[in-house]
């Protein structure tokens, strides 16, 4: 919280783009649909939930992934690796931060999605709604530490977060239902941990069909993110004690 309010440019950016960023997504998406959607609320709230979900798989590659990175940046990193504590832990810790951020999201993205569509959002499961976005958190933390490994041995990823961000956002159905893509965009769409959380959260929050049977998708979605926190951990292990061997741990 302090971190957050205490640099007025950052509060002044987000009450600023959240609008932009909505406008310049959402109306050149409406001009493809037939006009009786562009004010059927089912439809603007697809995109209001989307947007939700972006923050969501942002999260793993800007949040987690680059957590690395800033420690690199910050000349700090030789100095944590120098604990015993485990790395998933070190890197990780931005988790609380970016629950509060994502619950910001929500009030700032709400706010203006009433004010610029005038639409009320859709939330007939709240309890359902929170659980999916708890463990789509953990999910991305999980990618987030199997990406953090290789910004850890690649150092600068350059534009790759943003190409990775939006090829995620793509695959995993967050502004397009799944079962309209067409193979093997479809395959592929069920082989990303995020389309399960698009998929559940949409189910909750708004009762849209699901691709599979919604139990299946929780297991499938529990066992995905089990195994990319597993990986995660593994991986930034095998990296360090590789870097340590080349000396090329604190380099920058």
């Amino acid at each position: 919280m302090k971190s957050y309010f205490r640099y007025v440019a950052w509060l002044v950016t987000d009450v600023i783009t959240t609008p932009a960023w909505l406008v310049l997504f959402v109306t050149p998406v409406l001009l493809f649909l037939p006009k009786e959607q562009w004010g059927d609320p089912r439809t603007l709230n697809f995109f209001f939930w989307g947007f939700i979900l972006w923050d969501v798989v942002s999260a793993g590659l800007w949040s987690f992934g680059m957590a690395v990175r800033r420690e690199q940046q910050m000349g700090t990193l030789e100095f944590l690796m120098l604990t015993n504590a485990s790395r998933a832990v070190l890197f990780s810790r931005n988790l609380y931060p970016r629950m509060l951020g994502l619950a910001l999201s929500l009030v700032y993205v709400y706010a203006f999605f009433r004010v610029i569509f005038g639409v009320e959002v859709l939330l007939l499961n709240p309890l359902g709604v929170a659980a999916v976005l708890l463990v789509g958190m953990a999910a991305s933390l999980g990618f987030g530490l199997v990406y953090g490994a290789l910004v850890f041995n690649f150092k600068n990823v350059g534009p790759l977060n943003s190409i990775l961000q939006f090829v995620l956002l793509g695959l995993s159905g967050v502004f397009f239902p799944p079962a309209l893509y067409p193979e093997p965009l479809r395959t592929l769409a069920l082989a990303t941990p995020f389309t399960y959380v698009a998929d559940l959260l949409r189910f909750y929050a708004m009762s849209a069909q699901t691709v599979l049977d919604p139990a299946a998708e929780w297991l499938t979605l529990t066992l995905y993110t089990a195994a990319l926190l597993l990986a995660g951990t593994a991986s930034l292990s095998l990296v360090e004690r590789r870097l340590k061997r080349t000396g090329g741990l604190g380099t920058y």
